[in-house]
């Protein structure tokens, strides 16, 4: 039984509408430039606080790299909003499952 006001991870990761929110909050925040993309610096940017969060080592520009390859549906070498909500999804998922090993 969880405490009122404070919600896992589950609750956010199974409500599309609260994952949209937190895309766009987490976009805002490191689309530093304002252009409505997030470019190659400012993914890294991301990936680094996440991982830092979560205790892991910073990834390297090959990641990085990789990441956008992945996540970069119309391969302009940026990602949209659209584009990064996948990774929000996925960066849920992964915290879901820890959360529930604890």
């Amino acid at each position: 039984k969880q405490k009122r006001g404070k919600m896992s991870v589950n609750d956010i990761r199974k409500d599309p509408t609260k994952i949209r929110k937190l895309a766009e909050a987490a976009f805002k925040a490191v689309d530093t430039d304002g252009s409505g993309y997030l470019e190659k610096n400012e993914l890294e940017q991301v990936m680094t606080n996440v991982a830092n969060d979560i205790g892991c080592p910073a990834p390297t520009k090959d990641e990085v790299e990789e990441v956008l390859r992945e996540l970069d549906e119309n391969n302009d070498g940026k990602l949209s909003l659209d584009e990064f909500e996948v990774l929000i999804k996925q960066v849920l998922e992964m915290m879901a499952a820890a959360e529930e090993m604890n």
